[in-house]
């Protein structure tokens, strides 16, 4: 089974922003979305540069902060944008085998992996996604 049949079961929706945004707009799109774990990073011409898991933002300012000090902190060690926390991780590609899919989650310890045609974010597949389709495709 390809990642291209099981990506959107769950997660049809993906948030993205531009490298240049400002790191409030992200954590408001974290708190806006409770179930979403990641936010994306696309360049002007909808190129997928990067991704911005929200356990990184709290990891990038202190791995010992307490929520009530998080923005003192974002604000000390000069961390402004959506480039001074994006990670640029592996991807899947629509038609990459789910056996593929799962390696990349494995070695690269992500829960979700963009999902990109011609360099271009076309989604994201969800760990619960992935287990779905990989259930599916041993009956």
């Amino acid at each position: 089974m390809k990642v291209g049949d099981v990506y959107r079961k769950f997660s049809d929706k993906v948030d993205t922003v531009g490298p240049e945004t400002p790191i409030e707009k992200v954590i408001s799109i974290f708190m806006k979305s409770r179930e979403r774990r990641n936010v994306y990073v696309i360049d002007k011409s909808g190129r997928f540069i990067g991704m911005i898991r929200a356990n990184e933002i709290f990891r990038s300012v202190r791995p010992d902060i307490t929520p009530n000090r998080f923005i003192f902190f974002l604000k000390k060690d000069d961390i402004k944008k959506a480039k001074d926390v994006m990670i640029q991780p592996e991807i899947v590609m629509l038609d990459d085998e789910l056996e593929d899919a799962l390696r990349t989650a494995e070695v690269f310890r992500i829960q979700d992996i963009p999902v990109c045609k011609d360099g271009k974010l076309v989604g994201e597949l969800d760990a619960f996604e992935l287990v779905y389709g990989l259930m599916k495709s041993k009956k």
